[in-house]
């Protein structure tokens, strides 16, 4: 071969491996890969947690901000400040005492341990009292230092309120205030057995525009026995008097043996 011809061959397969080289080096736009995102300088909130530390639940509580920290302690003690009141919180009172006891001792749960009083009084108000005949008519009445009931309409007749005498008492005075500024009628009352046995009476007497007090201690059949009887007050009204003559009120003192 001629030396001419031979370094053309050489010249022409060093051209095509120079070729091949940079046609292998040139990359097509659509498969570069992307660049690389810049670091950022600082994380606000701390170092990034990746999810190995989220799917192990261990995370450093110093790579939380500080506001979050505080807060979640400042939470954490309201709980166990919130539970330790709830603790001694007093549950509600369920439970009730007859009359003639009083509460003595109240229970974590709300119930009660009744003690009977050995000295006690129960008061009726006349304003709640019903007239023995249906057909009475009466009204509710205003005067100064009380209110009452007087009767409008119908026959003279009577108000009739209960009272809730404790069992075994001992019945030792009886009361009444009354309103009574009728120049010709008087009034009473009457504590009543439902035997229809009298216990106790006391009359008005004379005409003064003001609220009076009568009592007595002439007690019959002074022990209550709750179990086999009722006890009530009789008021007296009259017709006549009309708001001139309104009871107010009935009391019994009693004590316990």
């Amino acid at each position: 071969m001629r030396p001419n011809r031979a370094l053309a061959v050489a010249s022409l397969l060093a051209f095509g491996a120079g070729a091949a080289i940079a046609w292998g080096a040139i990359v097509r736009p659509w498969e570069r890969p992307p660049a690389p995102a810049a670091a950022a300088v600082q994380y606000p909130g701390g170092h990034p947690i990746d999810a190995s530390q989220i799917g192990t639940g261990r995370i450093a509580a110093e790579r939380m901000p500080v506001e979050v920290t505080s807060a979640l302690e400042l939470h954490s003690a309201e709980i166990v400040r919130t539970a330790a009141v709830l603790e001694s919180k007093q549950a509600r009172v369920s439970g009730t005492c007859a009359p003639g006891s009083a509460i003595r001792v109240v229970a974590e749960d709300g119930t009660v341990v009744c003690q009977r009083l050995p000295r006690g009084v129960l008061s009726v108000a006349a304003l709640a009292g019903v007239p023995r005949a249906s057909a009475t008519g009466t009204a509710q009445g205003a005067v100064p230092g009380g209110v009452g009931r007087y009767q409008t309409s119908g026959e003279d007749d009577w108000l009739v309120v209960p009272v809730p005498l404790p069992d075994g008492a001992i019945v030792t005075g009886f009361s009444y205030v009354f309103w009574d500024a009728d120049e010709k009628v008087d009034g009473a009352a009457y504590l009543y057995r439902s035997d229809d046995s009298a216990l106790a009476a006391v009359t008005t007497k004379g005409a003064v525009q003001e609220v009076r007090i009568v009592d007595t201690d002439q007690i019959g059949n002074r022990k209550v026995d709750a179990t086999a009887f009722g006890y009530f007050v009789y008021f007296q009204l009259s017709s006549q008097a009309g708001s001139a003559l309104m009871p107010i009120a009935a009391s019994v003192a009693y004590r316990l043996p």
